[in-house]
């Protein structure tokens, strides 16, 4: 994760090159902004990338192509994980269904 050093501050996060200090600061960073923008993904992602100032101006999700390219990097890794998951549980259906466990 990668907090810039007056987020971590806010966040309490002493030494942002500590892997524990800095993952957990961010995943509350993250919740954080889930909690500000009720859940809107996009929103929280955006605000993770360019900051909540700047979702603030735009509305919504900024017309910075970083920050939107950074949006469908997760999104797409995302849904590769669900779709992932969603295949090794029907799978796992499907062997306990062959083997005659329900």
């Amino acid at each position: 994760m990668q907090l810039m050093p007056r987020t971590a501050a806010s966040l309490g996060v002493l030494n942002i090159l500590d892997p524990v200090d800095n993952v957990e600061g961010g995943t509350r960073y993250l919740r954080d902004l889930l909690d500000l923008y009720h859940n809107d993904l996009l929103k929280t992602l955006a605000a993770y990338n360019a900051g909540p100032q700047r979702v603030e101006q735009y509305q919504g999700v900024p017309p910075y192509r970083e920050t939107r390219a950074y949006i469908t990097r997760i999104i797409l890794d995302l849904n590769r994980k669900k779709s992932a998951q969603r295949a090794s549980q029907a799978d796992s259906i499907v062997a306990r269904t062959a083997s005659g466990k329900s």
